[in-house]
């Protein structure tokens, strides 16, 4: 039998994943660089989360490293393997499996599988047989995470390199993997929503759903897994994806975490939505540490009641900026008799919103802005279009069937924190 052969094998009857056919080539595939661009829902998750099973079970001492733009992300692709460890025969996962934790699998026969966020900091000097990059697309600083960090763990086991993502920036070393002058150092695997209706995977009325939901632009990248560049979008994929910062995480309301936080509230009710965004004042940066959009027709008075009990838990906010068009003066009355410190309204004219937006992209191209790797909040910022009036004002709009909230909430809370002069929070954040 051949190796290929003995793989698939192994994955019918061990781990019991079958295969679809334009994921069995990835598999097997022992080349040492890999790019792979999969359609949303084609089971790429479940693939690569395979391919490092495979690796580790069937042979020994080895590292199997899964990195990804953030700790949630790459817990996404453990929660995959240990599924697959999970449909196991249970006396062959107890004769094969010494130890599963939330971040690192251990084997008998030496092997392990480490899941960590893509940070140098947690991520440098591990000595690594494959590693598995997801989302790689949305790396920070990613020509030198993988010239500098990533590659180099390669160096002595001749390992391979498989990276993942969705398409975004044809600036990143995604492309260059995948479309530019790296790509004929890659072994090329490319499946569309085509690829997988064909499988049975999903259906032709999901993908025409789909259709409608996204922008064009969007469906390009998603479904087609193609590169597609933004058009009159006021923060491009280049802009957003150097925000993206695998050592900043959200906080929830529960926690207790410490530092200088501002709030920016983007009110919305019946078409709308409330949006919660806290940013940390932290040294030279802002921190985006939490974001909560509130269900469709959630009430004011719960929202204000949720901003009430996140200021009293965290000790405290220092200022709240919310937009109070639409609702009233009175909205920002009431949150100031239920001592929520320093609010200001926002009458959100076209100036003002000119202002705002600008405020924020001038933090995020100065590389001060940071967040978490959200897709949602990614997309959302991405969709926001603007153009000149003939008063030589920008006036912003977002496409229909999307949404802004997340935007302006954001916006807001960085105008919170850019009008406070304190000294910035010092101390780790935590």
């Amino acid at each position: 039998m051949s190796d290929d052969s003995d793989d698939l094998h192994f994955c019918q009857n061990v781990l019991r994943f079958n295969p679809l056919s334009y994921q069995e080539d990835l598999l097997t595939d022992k080349h040492d660089r890999i790019a792979v661009r999969f359609c949303r829902q084609s089971g790429k998750t479940t693939t690569v989360a395979a391919k490092a099973v495979l690796t580790a079970l069937r042979s020994s001492e080895v590292t199997v490293l899964i990195v990804a733009p953030g700790l949630r992300q790459s817990m996404l692709v453990m929660d995959k393997v240990q599924e697959h460890l999970g449909r196991m025969d249970e006396e062959y996962r107890k004769a094969n499996v010494s130890r599963i934790q939330r971040t690192i699998i251990r084997f008998r026969n030496g092997s392990r599988i480490i899941a960590l966020p893509c940070s140098e900091n947690l991520i440098r000097g591990i000595t690594a047989h494959l590693i598995l990059a997801d989302e790689a697309a949305f790396f920070q600083s990613d020509q030198y995470i993988f010239n500098n960090v990533l590659l180099p763990m390669l160096a002595t086991t001749r390992g391979s390199l498989v990276v993942c993502s969705t398409p975004w920036s044809t600036k990143s070393m995604f492309y260059e993997f995948t479309k530019g002058r790296l790509a004929h150092r890659f072994r090329q695997y490319h499946a569309t929503w085509e690829d997988a209706v064909r499988e049975g995977l999903i259906t032709k009325e999901f993908i025409e759903d789909m259709r409608q939901v996204l922008l064009p632009h969007q469906f390009q990248m998603e479904f087609e897994a193609e590169f597609a560049e933004d058009t009159d979008v006021w923060l491009g994929q280049e802009v957003l994806a150097r925000c993206i910062d695998p050592n900043v995480i959200y906080f929830g309301l529960e926690g207790e975490p410490r530092g200088q936080f501002y709030a920016g509230l983007d009110f919305g009710k019946h078409q709308d939505y409330s949006v919660l965004a806290v940013v940390a004042k932290y040294e030279r940066t802002l921190r985006l540490v939490h974001l909560h959009r509130f269900p469709l027709e959630t009430s004011y008075a719960s929202v204000i009641g949720y901003v009430k009990a996140l200021n009293d838990r965290w000790r405290y906010l220092r200022a709240v900026h919310c937009d109070q068009t639409g609702v009233g003066e009175y909205i920002v009355e009431d949150m100031r008799n239920v001592e929520i410190p320093g609010v200001e309204g926002h009458g959100f004219t076209v100036m003002e919103k000119e202002g705002l937006a600008t405020a924020l992209k001038e933090q995020m191209r100065a590389g001060t802005l940071l967040f978490p790797y959200d897709r949602e909040l990614i997309n959302e910022l991405n969709v926001e279009r603007y153009e000149l009036t003939k008063t030589g004002h920008l006036q912003f709009s977002h496409p229909e069937g999307t949404h802004d909230d997340r935007f302006w909430a954001l916006a807001l809370a960085v105008c919170a924190a850019s009008r406070d002069t304190a000294a910035p929070y010092r101390s780790r954040l935590g």
